[in-house]
């Protein structure tokens, strides 16, 4: 049976998650003007797997492809705006050589 999870996330950077394998990212929202929270359709019984995300700011640069687009999410009454990504693979500083 599937379930909806809801993961914190931290503005503005590049982060992995532990996700359910094959977990579905449905969204991302703040509350409060605090940190942006991402919602995902899981199978809890899975094993976990790491998935890479990339929040960027507008007007900030991306890399030349920031992944798949989830959704935007402003925070401090709108005045910041971000914008969520997943990314197919660990960035290159992740990896390991």
């Amino acid at each position: 049976m599937k379930t909806i999870w809801k993961f914190e996330l931290t503005p503005n950077r590049v982060q992995s998650v532990p996700l359910p394998f094959g977990a579905q990212l449905l969204t991302v929202r703040a509350k409060d003007d605090k940190a942006p929270l991402l919602w995902a359709l899981v199978d809890p019984d899975m094993p976990t797997e790491e998935r890479y995300l990339g929040i960027y700011t507008t007007n900030t640069a991306l890399p030349d492809d920031p992944g798949r687009y989830i959704g935007t999410f402003l925070i401090y009454e709108g005045s910041l705006e971000f914008h969520l990504f997943e990314m197919a693979s660990p960035p290159p500083e992740t990896e390991a050589p």
